[in-house]
């Protein structure tokens, strides 16, 4: 096995512990047979992982439609989440985890650094034009030259 394709598989200690409780996909004998659960679920860490958007999953991963569809039965059937607990349990039990320094996720939150607040919108104009007070014309005034 060459060198690019190791680095490409999934590690069979994770997927052992993924395997059991994933439903098993089965071919119904139509149209081109479905990708396997291990291809679908190095795909999604790969995604979890690197913070790629689904779209730029590289070629040599399933279909990110594929995957998708994969994690929404997986959670439907509460496979994944039970599988993804029983990981996190074995890479504390391995490495431990320092829940005192587990950094949280702030995308949802806005930036302290930088961030302009909310408030006065500067105008791009020197100054405003003067209303217009003709009744005459339905809708926006016009100049009488135009």
């Amino acid at each position: 096995m060459e060198l690019k394709e190791l680095a490409r598989r999934l590690p069979d200690d994770i997927w052992a512990e993924f395997e059991p409780i994933l439903p098993a996909v089965v071919w119904q004998g139509n149209g081109r047979p479905p990708v396997g659960n291990r291809e679908c679920l190095h795909a999604l860490l790969y995604v979890l992982a690197s913070g790629v958007a689904w779209e730029m999953l590289p070629w040599c991963f399933p279909s990110y439609k594929t995957v998708q569809r994969r994690l929404r039965a997986w959670l439907l059937a509460d496979a994944f989440l039970t599988a993804w607990r029983r990981l996190a349990e074995r890479y504390e039990r391995i490495h431990g985890i320092n829940w005192d320094q587990v950094l949280l996720d702030g995308s949802k939150k806005p930036a302290k650094k930088g961030a302009r607040r909310r408030g006065h919108r500067r105008w791009i104009a020197e100054r405003l034009a003067p209303r217009c007070t003709s009744g005459a014309t339905p809708g926006p005034c016009r100049s009488p030259s135009s």
